[in-house]
């Protein structure tokens, strides 16, 4: 029925994929200072058009402003501009609070 060559092949065959097979449960070691650990990320947020308004300067129109409302809780983001046609969203920087 089973010869030893076909025996020699399965017992092959198994020590093989559990070779393959088997995850690594070591832990990842890194030599030296990590460039991706040590690095400080800027977060950002949603911030959306809330209203535009004429800015006046010295009873003088001076562009218009874009006040825009942040996606988290925090201070209005306002950015002055020549042109009153302001875009609808842009992603700001979250403030630390």
């Amino acid at each position: 029925m089973f010869t030893i060559r076909n025996i020699f092949f399965l017992k092959a065959i198994v020590l093989l994929l559990s070779i393959c097979v088997t995850p690594s449960y070591s832990k990842g070691k890194i030599y030296g200072e990590s460039k991706t650990l040590s690095k400080e990320y800027i977060k950002y947020e949603n911030c959306r058009l809330r209203k535009t308004e004429i800015n006046i300067k010295d009873g003088v129109k001076d562009g218009y402003k874009c006040i825009f409302k942040r996606q988290s809780k925090g201070k209005d983001v306002t950015v002055f501009q020549p042109s009153p046609i302001c875009q609808k969203s842009f992603k700001c920087k979250t403030e630390i609070q």
